[in-house]
């Protein structure tokens, strides 16, 4: 028995009242939404609102990334599996539709028999033994089973239901695949900016280290400051080495996201491997919660109908001891084939058919059972979705509000440390300061650059993240 208190008590409750009527359990995401509060803290400064195009990623202003998800979204395999998967509960809830109507099947068999004495004649009375017979037989037949209970009408709106979450789950497949494309290519400027940047490193640690030796030779300078520069150097180079080897991985990675092998990169995508600035971030003003984002959400969706669709089969369960009606009608000719078209040839059945399994051992309440428990269960993952989709929306803003500003101050960083390398050079130039003065605050000023481009990157990086939790820009 399902507990008075639980949130599925009074819908099945009106579900067992409905009798003969077919059971299309509607959405349970409002009464979820009036026992808990849907309110994003974080979205406090947003107003709600649409968006302006499905397309969010053309907020970063890349032509080549438009580029890449355009072909993402036509060659990913796992786009084609999901669209198949469609595709395929589609034809299946069409069959399902088509379950309630009526049957027409048309028979022909050809066959020689005669009956044995035993059958003619049990009794030894003398009957003689009917000579053999070579028999045709042509029929058409017609049934049509009456949905008397709702059972064909709820197993239809069940398929409908699988339906649902088959869509819920190529949206969420898109927009996986288009936020891991843009996350891979913001991945992939972001490493091709900082490998230039860490060859400007190194050469500056070489001049840096030759500076010092000659200071040293010259008794101007401590050993233990060349020692610095040269382990300096050193893990410079294997830094970039790491970067080098990340930009390949993350280069394979959007090959197969958009459907193609690594060779391509020598080829399809060939571009992709020419250094290019960072796309643009997006103003605050790009993000928007838009109306009805809750149900828009792909997870959201598709649990709201994995639970509609368990309530359906805990109706079935309920009724599957209910009797059936069936109305059948046959119209044949059963004949040799000499007198086939004769009137005595024709033969005819019709009327109604009903069947009721009463008696099952149990069998009935062990599946009753076992339909209100899955409903349970699905129920509770329902409501976990959402609060989860809840708490993903809320910490996402948060994120992308503390990376946009993170990166706000790592540009002023970057402004101030490249001033301090300006004034250095002039000082250097003027004979006031030594050389290696000058080269330490162009050390500095790359640094800078190098947390910049890092913080700008996950900034842009928690904008996608953002699009994903809100999903304003999904189809409803």
């Amino acid at each position: 028995m399902l507990p008075m208190k639980t949130p599925l008590f009074p819908l099945l409750l009106a579900l067992s009242l409905v009798g003969c009527a077919s059971v299309a359990p509607p959405s349970q995401l409002p009464a979820l939404q009036a026992r808990h509060d849907s309110r994003l803290p974080a979205a406090a400064g947003l107003q709600p609102g649409p968006m302006a195009s499905t397309a969010w990623w053309q907020a970063l202003q890349d032509p080549q990334l438009n580029a890449l998800v355009e072909q993402a979204q036509a060659r990913n395999l796992d786009l084609k599996a999901a669209l198949a998967t469609v595709q395929e509960a589609r034809a299946l809830a069409g069959l399902a539709r088509r379950e309630g109507g009526p049957q027409a099947s048309l028979g022909a068999t050809a066959q020689v028999s005669r009956a044995s004495m035993p059958e003619v004649d049990p009794y030894r009375s003398g009957q003689p033994r009917p000579p053999e017979q070579r028999l045709i037989g042509l029929s058409q037949s017609l049934s049509w089973e009456l949905d008397l209970f709702g059972r064909v009408a709820t197993a239809q709106a069940v398929a409908e239901r699988e339906l649902d979450m088959a869509r819920a789950d190529l949206h969420a497949a898109q927009a996986l695949v288009q936020a891991e494309l843009v996350n891979r290519y913001v991945q992939l400027r972001a490493l091709q900016q900082l490998e230039g940047l860490s060859a400007q490193q190194l050469e500056l640690a070489e001049a840096r280290r030759q500076q010092l030796q000659a200071r040293v030779n010259a008794g101007l300078a401590d050993a233990r400051e060349l020692r610095a520069v040269e382990a300096e150097q050193a893990q410079r180079s294997a830094e970039r080495a790491g970067l080098q080897a990340q930009l390949q991985q993350t280069l394979v990675a959007i090959a197969l996201l958009c459907g193609h092998a690594p060779a391509a990169l020598d080829r399809e995508l060939a571009a992709l491997r020419q250094p290019q600035a960072l796309p643009a971030l997006p103003l605050q003003q790009s993000v928007q919660l838009g109306e009805g984002w809750l149900q828009k959400l792909p997870q959201v969706a598709r649990a709201d109908a994995a639970l509609r669709a368990s309530l359906g089969q805990q109706v079935l369960a309920e009724r599957a001891h209910l009797p059936r009606l069936s109305l059948a009608a046959t119209v044949g000719l059963n004949e040799s084939a000499s007198r086939l078209g004769q009137a005595g040839a024709l033969r005819y059945a019709a009327g109604p058919a009903l069947q009721w399994d009463w008696f099952d051992a149990g069998r009935r309440q062990a599946r009753e059972a076992a339909a209100r428990a899955g409903s349970e269960r699905v129920w509770a993952q329902f409501e976990q979705t959402v609060l989860q989709a809840l708490a993903e929306g809320d910490s996402s803003l948060r994120g992308w509000n503390a990376k946009a500003r993170g990166w706000e101050e790592a540009q002023a960083a970057e402004r101030a440390a490249a001033e301090a390398a300006r004034y250095a050079r002039e000082r250097q130039r003027a004979g006031m300061e030594p050389a290696i003065q000058a080269l330490t605050a162009e050390a500095q000023r790359l640094d800078a650059r190098q947390r910049s481009l890092s913080q700008q990157a996950q900034a842009l990086q928690a904008f996608v993240q953002v699009q994903l939790a809100l999903g304003a820009w999904q189809p409803a």
